[in-house]
């Protein structure tokens, strides 16, 4: 595909998938608990969270949804035109990867919370949009994330 092509599907998948729900809770520094598909209860420790994510694309299943992470320096990625990646620090700052249509790409600072209503999803703010992720998975070596859009599911592109 040609790069206007590529742009032009990264602007539309980000338009359709951004949620317009603000920010409601303050980062929480406490471990938050879920539900596994089968009942089972599992359980993460936030402080996982707080380093710089890369994007780890081939690790994941073709026409999966879940986005994994790995710490930047836990491996040598192969080349890549853009690879996402997330700064994440405890008191709600986070910075993410910017796609610039010139390929100048560079970090752009945000905001983290984790939603007050379920402590396994996570919201990141910039420019005035919203991005909710289910956390699948966290632990010091893996970030497992599934979009989410008015909580169904199913975006594609960060902010």
């Amino acid at each position: 595909m040609n790069r206007t092509v590529l742009c032009s599907f990264a602007i539309l998948s980000l338009w359709s998938c951004l949620s317009t729900q603000p920010l409601i809770a303050a980062p929480d520094t406490a471990q938050a608990a879920g539900t596994k598909s089968t009942g089972t209860r599992i359980g993460i420790d936030i402080n996982d969270l707080f380093q710089h994510w890369v994007h780890s694309s081939e690790e994941e299943r073709p026409g999966g949804t879940a986005r994994i992470f790995r710490p930047a320096a836990s491996m040598k990625f192969p080349p890549s035109r853009f690879r996402m990646a997330y700064k994440f620090a405890p008191n709600g700052v986070c910075e993410f990867y910017f796609l610039s249509p010139d390929d100048a790409h560079h970090f752009k600072p945000c905001n983290w919370t984790i939603s007050a209503s379920d402590k396994m999803i996570i919201q990141i703010s910039a420019n005035g949009k919203t991005i909710s992720y289910r956390i699948a998975r966290l632990t010091g070596k893996i970030l497992r994330l599934t979009p989410l859009v008015n909580g169904t599911g199913g975006a594609t592109i960060e902010l």
